[in-house]
């Protein structure tokens, strides 16, 4: 069965964890944006990080995920980073024209 997670590293930092596709995006991080929030107040000059290194599986269910959490979190004013954006996760974004809204370090 397909499982998606999410933890938080010793170094504060999010990871997200497992498929993110159309079989786990509906589960997936529910409290993202209180979350980021939360840590973005504990500091202001180091943006949240969003580590994408364990995603598996990406599909275009997952892509519209993660676009949907960059417009709510723009619109709550809430700011971070995205970081080991798999290659498969940017050839969607690509593909779907949506590529410049994933800010990737």
């Amino acid at each position: 069965m397909n499982s998606f997670s999410v933890s938080e590293s010793s170094d504060g930092h999010f990871m997200l964890q497992g498929h993110l596709n159309r079989n786990t995006v509906m589960f997936a991080w529910k409290n993202s944006l209180s979350d980021l929030n939360a840590k973005q107040d504990k500091s202001n000059t180091v943006l949240p990080i969003v580590d994408l290194a364990e995603v598996r599986d990406v599909d275009t269910a997952g892509l519209a995920w993660l676009v949907n959490l960059l417009r709510q979190s723009k619109q709550q004013d809430i700011q971070f980073q995205l970081k080991n954006v798999p290659v498969t996760l940017i050839n969607l974004a690509k593909i779907s024209d949506v590529d410049n809204f994933l800010s990737v370090q």
